[in-house]
């Protein structure tokens, strides 16, 4: 965990080690840098209250000693700042008015292998409009079995999860969530899940 507040990086870590992860703190990203035999980890938390372009190096410092799984926990939590994120190599987000159970289950969903955003941005990415309900002719684009593994990610579901709730096998939820990608022009499942949910706003 990569946080200069002390209080709040002690806490969460306080908690987080009760819920069963072994954790690291340091105050800086240079800190982590400049630690001599630095041990495999699995997962960074970084805090960053920076602007977008201030992130973009956190990372990319994180990128190059081999940290490839990051979330970023942050104070701003409008969806521009958090598709940026992502885009520039973060794995998910998670805005501090989270709670600490909100936080554990970001980081088992990416070490998981997924990404996270907590998805009631994503529902009022169009707010007031997304508010109210959706004109459902947006679905005529797809198959049944679409609309729903594409309700199930802007949920923020794991593929494990949609194949149970929908009594298909993963790697079927995969091959649909690979032709919905295609047929949105959407490079992963978190473009997806916001042009999924424009979509349906729009109707």
């Amino acid at each position: 965990m990569i946080d200069g507040r002390a209080l709040e990086r002690e806490c969460l870590a306080l908690r987080l080690a009760m819920a069963g992860f072994r954790v690291i703190c340091l105050s800086s990203v240079e800190a982590w840098r400049q630690t001599e035999d630095r041990p495999a980890v699995a997962l960074v938390l970084l805090y960053c209250d920076r602007t977008i372009e201030e992130r973009r190096r956190m990372l990319d410092g994180l990128h190059q000693v081999g940290a490839t799984q990051v979330i970023v926990i942050s104070p701003v939590g409008s969806l521009k700042s958090m598709m940026a994120t992502i885009e520039h190599g973060a794995r998910g987000y998670v805005p501090t008015a989270s709670t600490v159970s909100q936080v554990v289950a970001a980081m088992r969903l990416v070490l998981s292998g997924e990404v996270y955003i907590p998805p009631n941005c994503l529902f009022g990415a169009k707010d007031p409009e997304i508010a109210r309900p959706p004109d459902a002719c947006w679905q005529d684009n797809f198959t049944a079995k679409q609309v729903a593994v594409i309700e199930g990610i802007r949920m923020g579901k794991p593929n494990k999860i949609i194949a149970y709730e929908l009594n298909m096998c993963e790697s079927t939820v995969k091959v649909h969530i690979r032709n919905v990608m295609k047929k949105l022009n959407a490079r992963n499942r978190t473009e997806l899940a916001f042009k999924a949910t424009e979509m349906a706003a729009t109707g």
